[in-house]
């Protein structure tokens, strides 16, 4: 499997001289597993997504690749209408994800390119789009891939996933706030996974700030709990705070994380790497 960053803030891009080293779009992270591509999230680090894959067929209509949305929030899918691969007939995509506020996926993805908002949209872009609605739990077999989802904590409802190829695994579990134990949904989705890419949005100290406790997200301590209990290998902070600096990224989590587990490192925008 190799992996590459897209992008790896939180909220609203974040563009600008404090952000540059580790990036300001917001989540999207490929996924190119023997001949599939598959992409994690939608965010505004779709955009250059698109471009990379216009010069692997996608020029050409010719290209095909799955979507799997830990939720829809605008932050994960607001890359959709700059997506230029989708402008190109012949394109193929399947798009998976969990219905959020009784909306379907399709309906969302209508609904953030209604005329009102965007000049094209969505019915009017000529690749094609298949939807897929899933379950709790369910497994989607791409290849000789298989991503298992199971449902976290997030306003509105949110998945985390389990890539499985070649006998690696990761998981991806962004936008999801720890519970007062272990959440051992997730603890069983990482066992003895390669990687695990967690919501490190907030230091323990701003979560401690009762006013963010019900946002959805979470710290870097409580992420290392999980590693530690299912024995991952490797720890990748993910989804930083548009108000934290490429400074405060290293000094205020990072070097913490690294004291309770060696392996931990930022998710960085542009980072290309195979497990």
């Amino acid at each position: 499997m190799k992996i590459k960053y897209y992008g790896t803030r939180g909220s609203i891009p974040t563009p600008g001289p404090t952000t540059v080293k580790y990036g300001g779009n917001t989540s999207c992270v490929s996924i190119k597993s023997g001949e599939d591509y598959i992409i994690l999230d939608a965010g505004s680090g779709l955009r250059q997504l698109g471009l990379d894959l216009m010069q692997k067929g996608f020029f050409e209509g010719k290209g095909k690749c799955s979507f799997f949305f830990s939720h829809v929030h605008w932050d994960h899918i607001q890359g959709i209408p700059f997506f230029l691969p989708a402008y190109i007939k012949g394109n193929n995509f399947n798009l998976y994800g969990t219905p959020n506020v009784h909306t379907t996926l399709e309906d969302v993805m209508a609904h953030q390119q209604h005329y009102l908002n965007f000049p094209v949209e969505f019915k009017e872009m000529p690749a094609t789009f298949n939807f897929c609605d899933l379950k709790d739990g369910e497994t989607v077999t791409i290849g000789d891939t298989t991503i298992t989802n199971k449902k976290l904590n997030h306003p509105g409802g949110v998945f985390a996933y389990r890539v499985e190829q070649g006998g690696k695994s990761m998981v991806y579990a962004t936008d999801t706030e720890h519970y007062s134990v272990l959440d051992w949904r997730l603890v069983d989705l990482c066992k003895e996974a390669d990687l695990l890419i967690y919501d490190c949005n907030f230091t323990p100290e701003e979560y401690r700030d009762k006013r963010r406790i019900g946002w959805g997200h979470s710290t870097y301590e409580e992420g290392i709990k999980i590693v530690k209990e299912a024995g991952v290998k490797q720890f990748h902070l993910f989804h930083h705070d548009p108000l934290h600096s490429d400074d405060f990224l290293e000094e205020e989590i990072l070097k913490p994380s690294q004291k309770l587990f060696k392996n931990s490192h930022l998710a960085k925008e542009g980072w290309e790497f195979e497990i």
